[in-house]
């Protein structure tokens, strides 16, 4: 019995010395593998000066070397000057141009060609521990700014006739709502998470025609649109309507405005009573409240509707479109409280669209885009510009954004942005009093597709 005690306590000690020695090997081996290490990176070249600026990431799980942050589209690079600092136990380094097939000893002062992926090996002094790395140095491909339009399939839109439609996009589900009217009949609801496939739903208390489907607005959790006849329709569910018995007049839905810090969430209107066309607001509890007559030179049809959000607080701008003359107009308006209105544009001083009316409008990228319409004669236009001061000035966009050859001109068209930043240009109409057209065009500015390695 002795013995067997003996010789059980004789295995453990073995074992523990055993463990131990393993440890020592692979704490040994650690402190190798760290001192072989690359620590910093550079490349510098005289035909390429913006190299000096470029940092490079060295991942040392992976063995990669690399610049997150891509250089510019259309930069050449070929042979440059790399310098490097590495651990303290690495006695030579071979390197490996991918571009020449060369394997040749580092030297800090001679070029290395990084066309193409360069590999570093470094060696310890101990003449058998190595550590491996992959430097590149990443180009966009593409011009960063530049956007490529394409057509959705067919299959991307209901197949019935319209000649009037407008897209909601609900960002709280990231679902879209699409409005119809089909031609000589009545109003459909098509709803659809992708806007490639879409699904129709149950309708009712709409009338069969008349609605201004383009101004349809969310307001508070619900939808209002209003008819030619001064209707106005209201919604909980965006299939199941009813008219809105307490309203006054309605000529025309402006936009809406949530409630923040120091504003009201209102619905902004122009209502039509004895006095002729005023400017009103509706509040959440359904409240309404008239204000002065429209100015001169004010949208009252045909115009695009866009909110932003800037300085803590929501405004609605309002462009193109006709006013109380039919006269068409190149303007923007804008508003902080829905009854009082100011005009943004300056003919005189200021860049701008050229007059025109069922433009589509959206917020995008941090700029306001307008697209196409209609111009005095009812030709459709698929011109585009832009605004980065929220509609003051304006400058026509003439190249990286433009819309393709096979692009048909138009106007009336919805215009969404969705989470992956793609803007969507989804039907329209290339005669005012025609059909729509059954087609969705999407496209993104390339950077905002861009992902991080």
């Amino acid at each position: 019995m002795k013995n067997k005690i003996f010789l059980f306590i004789s295995g453990c000690i073995l074992f523990m010395l055993s463990s131990c020695l393993k440890n020592n090997e692979w704490e040994s081996y650690y402190e190798v593998d760290k001192n072989i290490q690359i620590k910093s990176f550079s490349l510098a070249s005289d035909s390429v000066s913006a190299l000096a600026g470029v940092a490079f990431t060295i991942d040392q799980i992976n063995g990669r070397i690399m610049n997150l942050d891509s250089m510019e589209y259309g930069t050449k690079v070929g042979d440059v000057i790399c310098t490097l600092s590495y651990g303290s136990y690495a006695s030579e380094i071979k390197v490996i141009a991918e571009a020449t097939g060369d394997t040749v000893t580092y030297n800090a002062s001679d070029s290395i060609d990084f066309s193409k992926p360069v590999r570093f090996v470094l060696y310890a002094n101990d003449g058998v521990s190595s550590r491996s790395y992959i430097a590149n140095i990443n180009v966009h491909q593409v011009v960063p700014d530049s956007m490529t339009w394409h057509a959705m399939p067919a299959s991307s839109f209901p197949g019935i006739a319209m000649d009037e439609q407008k897209v909601l996009a609900d960002s709280t589900k990231n679902t879209y709502s699409m409005y119809a009217h089909a031609t000589g009949k009545e109003y459909h609801l098509y709803t659809s998470e992708d806007m490639r496939q879409w699904e129709e739903q149950a309708l009712s208390g709409l009338p069969s025609s008349g609605l201004r489907l383009s101004e349809i607005v969310n307001f508070n959790g619900r939808l209002y649109v209003a008819a030619t006849d001064g209707s106005l329709y209201e919604s909980t569910d965006g299939k199941t309507w009813q008219k809105k018995e307490d309203a006054p007049k309605i000529k025309t839905i402006l936009g809406s405005m949530e409630e923040h810090v120091n504003q009201t969430a209102r619905l902004s209107l122009l209502v039509e009573d004895a006095d002729g066309i005023r400017y009103a607001v509706m509040d959440k509890d359904g409240r309404f409240e008239t204000g002065s007559a429209v100015l001169e030179g004010f949208p009252v049809d045909g115009f695009a509707t866009q909110n932003i959000y800037l300085m803590y607080k929501d405004r609605i701008l309002l462009a193109g479109g006709k006013d109380t003359r039919g006269s068409l107009l190149q303007s923007v308006w804008s508003t902080l409280d829905g009854l009082n209105w100011a005009e943004q544009t300056d003919a005189y001083g200021n860049k701008l669209f050229s007059k025109r009316e069922g433009v589509s409008l959206a917020l995008y990228d941090g700029v306001c885009y307008l697209i196409g319409g209609f111009d005095a004669s009812g030709k459709p236009l698929k011109d585009i510009y832009r605004s980065s001061d929220h509609g003051v000035t304006w400058e026509y966009v003439d190249e990286l954004m433009v819309l393709p050859e096979d692009f048909q001109a138009r106007g009336y068209a919805s215009l969404v942005v969705d989470p992956d930043n793609f803007l969507t240009i989804i039907g329209g109409k290339s005669q005012a009093a025609g059909q729509v057209l059954k087609e969705n065009w999407k496209g993104r500015i390339n950077r905002l597709g861009f992902e991080r390695q």
